[in-house]
């Protein structure tokens, strides 16, 4: 529970403690998946949270209108292509899910 912690109070630093800051992400073909909250730290990296751990975390539902930006899974992959050539550990999977899952150094 720690980790999931750490990962909130990053993601809750970037976003300036609301997550109606945040562009929300759709998940690409998976009815399952309610999407992923995209942020930027103070370097401009990105600090993703899929919108299922927000709500275990705080409890809070999430509706993608109420963001500030809204973006398909492929135009993230697009925008930040070369950050996940680079910090995701392996091309196959899921990179969003690599993210949050902390296989990546965010």
């Amino acid at each position: 529970m720690a980790s999931s912690t750490k990962q909130l109070y990053l993601f809750l630093t970037a976003c300036s403690g609301n997550w109606r800051n945040t562009v929300h992400i759709s998940g690409q073909g998976e009815t399952d998946n309610p999407g992923y909250l995209l942020a930027a730290d103070q370097d401009g990296q990105p600090v993703i949270l899929s919108v299922q751990q927000f709500y275990e975390l705080t409890g809070v539902q999430i509706d993608p209108a109420e963001c500030c930006g809204q973006l398909t899974e492929a135009g993230f992959e697009a925008l930040y292509g070369k950050y996940l050539l680079w910090q995701c550990p392996s091309a196959e999977g899921h990179s969003l899910k690599q993210l949050c899952e902390g296989a990546v150094n965010i």
